[in-house]
């Protein structure tokens, strides 16, 4: 019983990563969603086309996105952090 409960849990990890993808996994682009989930929906467009950009491997075309956003949204310092370090990583990406 134990082997096929670890069986099915491995299972449903390996499921999970493929379904997230690995590709940019050092760039959070989930955190950085979370962060702005009640920005204006103007700021909300600029920062789904940054994520998809990334996501798609696309990071020189997602960094006017973000960049765009930093310079138009009012944002909590968390806000701010979580910004910036995903630029810095999405500018490393872009090299």
């Amino acid at each position: 019983m134990k082997k096929l409960f670890f069986q099915l849990m491995l299972i449903a990890g390996l499921i999970g990563l493929g379904t997230t993808g690995c590709s940019n996994k050092e760039i959070d682009t989930a955190k950085l969603q979370t962060a702005f989930q009640s920005a204006d929906s103007e700021v909300r467009g600029y920062l789904d086309n940054g994520v998809a950009a990334i996501n798609a491997g696309k990071f020189a075309d997602a960094l006017p996105e973000l960049r765009h956003v930093a310079f138009v949204a009012k944002m909590s310092k968390e806000q701010r952090l979580i910004l910036s370090d995903t630029i810095k990583k999405v500018e490393a990406k872009a090299k």
